[in-house]
């Protein structure tokens, strides 16, 4: 977990970024400098038991306690079940929501972002929580987690709104339409690349035109290379942030050839549904868009790169005029959160 330090002095506002992989945060200092702070949001299951008690007693594994169990809790738990060599970690979001199956996924979940995100520099300070758009390829809606979530704020003493996703990266990151020589700000198409959902925001101005979601994102590619290498999926997702680059893949080596097969099905799915539900608002984007691309899905070596050739194949109903990775992929979305959360406060002192 990386640490925000006690002593540095902040604007009141706040932004979280929920996601199913990682909870960030990002503050902004008083001269507008971003700072940020992350704990992977997975969990590795222990019996309460002697062997158990004893394992935790001799390790700084951070645990909480919850029923019958103890969770281990962010980096410890990959560590934990990669070092035992059996079973796997869980997460209590699945697809960018609550997960269904794990019935204290609530309760977990908020033990983790308490953790990080801490208490308010001042009463009801505003806090942007992010919630991803409803997908378009399941029957799913976020209503219940993302209402589940404002009141745990609120009563952790903020001023919460909920935010799109992927209209964070277009509030951190300005993407720009050319049109008849001039630059229109906060123009574009921002595609936030997450482990549960890619989520995907059309916007003119700054106003949001369309917001949507595709399930079976970086979690999917994990899931679809242990079912065809057998690897765990603890392993891969360290092979994957450690080794994988898709500008030079080995394809002898079955893990790395099986995750650039699974990259290349997901950025396909997602230019397709892109091209598919952008078709009717061509007419309101008359110059040449930017894409810009967030998300720790996307923070492997190459992902743009090949994202950007297999749009150029694809038959996109407007005019593109470049695609851009976001300065601070993993960051970028908190950042588009705190800078909404930062108006509010603004608004609310007028």
């Amino acid at each position: 977990m990386a640490d925000i330090k006690a002593d540095i002095k902040f604007k009141p506002g706040v932004g979280v970024d929920v996601g199913t992989s990682n909870i960030v945060i990002s503050r902004q200092t008083e001269d507008g400098k971003f700072v940020n702070k992350y704990h992977r949001n997975m969990l590795y299951p222990l019996d309460i038991n002697e062997e158990s008690e004893d394992l935790l007693d001799r390790s700084n594994y951070l645990y909480v306690k919850v029923n019958n169990k103890f969770y281990v809790v962010g980096d410890d738990a990959l560590n934990l079940v990669n070092a035992i060599g059996k079973g796997t970690v869980i997460r209590p979001m699945a697809n960018g929501i609550l997960n269904p199956s794990l019935k204290e996924s609530s309760e977990l979940l908020f033990y983790i972002i308490k953790a990080v995100v801490g208490n308010p520099i001042q009463e009801n300070e505003p806090l942007r929580f992010t919630v991803p758009a409803n997908p378009i390829d399941r029957d799913m809606d976020n209503l219940f987690h993302q209402m589940v979530l404002s009141d745990f704020f609120n009563k952790s003493g903020y001023s919460s709104k909920p935010v799109n996703e992927a209209m964070c990266v277009i509030y951190d990151c300005n993407p720009i339409m050319k049109s008849e020589g001039q630059e229109v700000p906060l123009t574009g198409i921002c595609i936030d690349a997450g482990a549960g959902m890619c989520n995907i925001a059309l916007s003119l101005k700054g106003l949001s035109l369309v917001e949507f979601s595709c399930t079976k994102s970086g979690d999917n590619i994990d899931e679809q290379v242990e079912k065809v290498t057998g690897i765990s999926r603890s392993k891969i997702v360290k092979i994957k942030e450690r080794q994988l680059d898709l500008d030079k893949v080995d394809m002898s080596d079955r893990v790395l050839a099986a995750l650039s097969i699974y990259y290349d099905e997901t950025i396909d799915r997602v230019i397709y549904n892109v091209a598919k539900k952008f078709q009717e608002k061509t007419s309101e984007m008359d110059g040449e868009i930017e894409i810009i691309v967030a998300g720790g899905t996307s923070m492997v070596p190459g992902f743009c790169k090949r994202l950007e050739a297999r749009i150029k194949k694809s038959d996109m109903p407007f005019k593109i005029y470049r695609i851009r990775h976001a300065d601070q992929p993993f960051y970028s979305v908190a950042r588009g959160a705190c800078i909404r959360a930062a108006a509010d406060h603004a608004k609310s002192n007028k």
